[in-house]
């Protein structure tokens, strides 16, 4: 084909751009723009991968910034207390929570835990639904920019007397879980005499903790270098940057700090057990299964069976089929029996 000499030349391929997760949050947005829903996580999370690839200039506001950037509201502030507090991150476009998130709550409310809800908003006005004393004692909400350690990040610094409370839980709602496995889990960490307890480990960039569950109990809270770590963290707008910049160093520099840490289930050295050993891990003991094995099965292991499996370990299989049924397209779970 002849070029037209007063052509604008053509733009260069951006080669480190994630193509079909872009494509697929695209696709979602136009699914919930056509059903009358709010297509701006998708929009926003198109983008972000975008700017992860060199695409900045078609992202224009997508962009870095300091925790104190977002806006935050208080809609119920943590009462006096003792024991462990949880800092629960949940991902709210609307205000409202999912089923299992609201489970989730109650079962780390009745391990003896204090939980702080941070909900993560599209809402303009930061208003969400409040679940209640049963689920959590506290509500924040917080614009939805930064992911979990800026969440994290930003409820520290707005309370930072949670430093001295008796251990911090970070968990959010990557996941979901077995009610009567947690007791036991709940045990497990209480008996540890690590600093820092996590559920699983990943090998993927570099041998780490998965923040997605993870415990620094009061000598690590007290540590220096555990402190840092937290006042460095700024609001990122990939995902991707966050766990590079935040989730694969933590734990080394947590050791560096002096910490001791464990892992309690089993790791898989070559990889993230959390995505390729499901059975072995819930069989273990662990009370909890990736949301983005069961929407995605992103290394294409076999999930025949997973409703008997995790169904016969106290999982909440209508609760996970109604999350799962929620995306735009078909969730790998619900392909199979």
């Amino acid at each position: 084909m002849a070029v037209n000499p007063s052509d604008p030349p053509a733009a260069p391929a951006q080669e480190g751009i994630d193509r079909p997760r872009v494509a697929r949050h695209l696709v979602t947005a136009a699914a919930k723009l056509l059903a009358r829903r709010d297509p701006a996580h998708n929009l926003r999370k198109a983008l972000s991968l975008l700017h992860a690839g060199g695409a900045s200039a078609v992202v224009g506001g997508v962009e870095d910034t300091d925790v104190e950037a977002q806006r935050l509201a208080v809609v119920r502030p943590l009462p006096d207390g003792g024991g462990p507090v949880c800092l629960l991150v949940s991902f709210s476009p609307d205000g409202r929570f999912w089923p299992h998130l609201l489970s989730y709550g109650r079962s780390l409310r009745a391990s003896g835990c204090r939980v702080v809800l941070i909900a993560t908003t599209d809402r303009a006005d930061l208003r969400c639904l409040d679940p209640g004393p049963e689920v959590a004692d506290a509500v924040v909400v917080r614009e939805n920019h930064g992911y979990d350690f800026a969440a994290w990040a930003s409820v520290l610094r707005l309370w930072p007397q949670l430093w001295d409370c008796e251990a911090l839980w970070f968990a959010n709602d990557s996941v979901y879980h077995a009610p009567g496995l947690f007791p036991a889990f709940a045990a497990r960490i209480a008996a540890s005499r690590a600093e820092v307890v996590a559920a699983t480990a990943s090998a993927l960039f570099a041998p780490h903790v998965q923040s997605y569950f993870f415990v620094l109990k009061q000598a690590a809270l007290a540590r220096p270098a555990t402190r840092a770590f937290f006042a460095g963290v700024r609001a990122l707008a990939d995902k991707n940057a966050v766990i590079r910049a935040y989730e694969v160093p933590l734990e080394a520099a947590l050791e560096a700090g002096g910490a001791t840490v464990e892992v309690l289930a089993l790791q898989d050295g070559a990889g993230n057990a959390s995505l390729t050993h499901w059975r072995a891990l819930v069989e273990a003991g662990l009370p909890f299964v990736k949301v983005q094995l069961l929407r995605e099965n992103p290394y294409k292991i076999d999930l025949s069976g997973w409703r008997g499996a995790l169904g016969g370990f106290g999982f909440d299989i209508a609760e996970v089929e109604l999350h799962l049924g929620s995306y735009g397209q078909p969730a790998a779970a619900l392909l199979v029996d």
